[in-house]
């Protein structure tokens, strides 16, 4: 699990990478991903990758349902592997995201949604 992040991100390399913390049970976080389909439409063709991470306490059947709508990459790990990457990263609420530039360095994090101008703004930054 300490290595779990690391071996994430760098699947993408030369790439921004957008992590979005996020459950099935989450309003905030549905609601979130609704919004931010704008903002994965017009980073299309970008070199941009948006990276869906999630636990056991979203039912399977439902987050694999979940995923074909949202689309990125999915990950779904264990409570052992989301408690050590909430407690790595400091944030207890979500959604929360990481914002990791092209070289795989993390440069923004924020629990909330932020909107999604700001978002936009944010990956924008990273390219």
């Amino acid at each position: 699990k300490e290595a779990l992040m690391k071996a994430i991100i760098s699947k993408y390399k030369g790439k921004a990478v957008l992590v979005d913390f996020w459950a099935t049970w989450c309003g905030p976080c549905m609601n979130a991903m609704k919004e931010s389909a704008k903002v994965k439409s017009e980073m299309q063709g970008k070199d941009v990758v948006f990276v869906y991470l999630t636990d056991v306490s979203s039912p399977k059947k439902l987050w694999q349902m979940s995923i074909n709508t949202i689309g990125g990459e999915q990950y779904y790990l264990t409570s052992d592997e989301m408690n050590y990457l909430q407690k790595s990263f400091d944030f207890t609420g979500i959604p929360t995201y990481l914002f990791y530039d092209k070289k795989g360095n993390l440069k923004n994090k924020i629990t909330g949604y932020p909107g999604s101008l700001k978002m936009q703004k944010m990956i924008e930054e990273l390219l």
